[in-house]
């Protein structure tokens, strides 16, 4: 058999492995730019939280940033919350929806869906025994110093949702004395707003979470020059 013919089929698998991994990159990085969009939700939050029946209580979420590879996402630990104790936030660029997946204290996961719009992350997730529909409203107030969550109960699916608590509180480090978030540096790896110093060549740059500090660790350069070349 011609040996030209036998290449004809490794280089077509090798074409389409390589627009498949450029799809992958491309994908991987809208994902990223729609979860910067929240990126005011990154920090850690001291909230007290007020169910519609009942006594109040108070819960700590802290959302940072996590990557692997080119794959971006946000997680979430909520200490002492009543709802969930952890989540993880993605964005699905084919669907064009945030995802979030939450995991309670007895293990149970949920996982919702939705939009952010004007500010605003709305999702919907609706359990699968019982029927019951949830809806969680989480937005920033006060230029990013106050955060309020909503979360919602439908029973079985139908009727009017119905307030099951609501949860505000400040960011840790914040004072809402002044009304508005102190003046930060920017993430060199998200955008967002600065809290932690990182080098480079002499130089200081700062991150948002620990996750964005490991990320900058492992990639220096990359973000650097991505960060020097837009800020020309």
């Amino acid at each position: 058999m011609n040996r030209r013919l036998l290449l004809v089929p490794a280089l077509l698998a090798g074409m389409f492995f390589g627009l498949a991994t450029a799809d992958d990159k491309a994908n991987a990085a809208k994902a990223k730019k729609a979860l910067q969009d929240v990126g005011e939700f990154i920090g850690q939050w001291n909230l007290d939280a007020r169910p519609a029946k009942g006594s109040s209580w108070k819960e700590t979420a802290t959302w940072g940033w996590k990557f692997k590879k080119d794959d971006s996402w946000i997680e979430i630990e909520v200490k002492d919350g009543k709802a969930f104790t952890k989540g993880e936030l993605k964005y699905l660029v084919d669907k064009k929806l945030y995802e979030l997946t939450t995991t309670d204290k007895d293990k149970k996961t949920q996982v919702y869906t939705g939009d952010f719009k004007r500010g605003v992350l709305k999702l919907e997730g609706k359990d699968p025994k019982t029927g019951d529909a949830h809806r969680l409203t989480i937005n920033t107030l006060s230029e990013g110093v106050r955060m309020a969550m909503n979360f919602e109960e439908q029973p079985g699916g139908k009727g009017l949702f119905t307030d099951v608590y609501k949860a505000t509180g400040t960011k840790e480090g914040e004072s809402f004395a002044g009304g508005t978030a102190s003046k930060k540096p920017e993430c060199v790896v998200t955008g967002g707003i600065g809290t932690m110093a990182v080098s480079y060549n002499g130089k200081t740059y700062y991150v948002c979470c620990s996750g964005c500090r490991d990320e900058f660790n492992d990639n220096p350069k990359k973000y650097v020059d991505a960060f020097e070349k837009k800020n020309k």
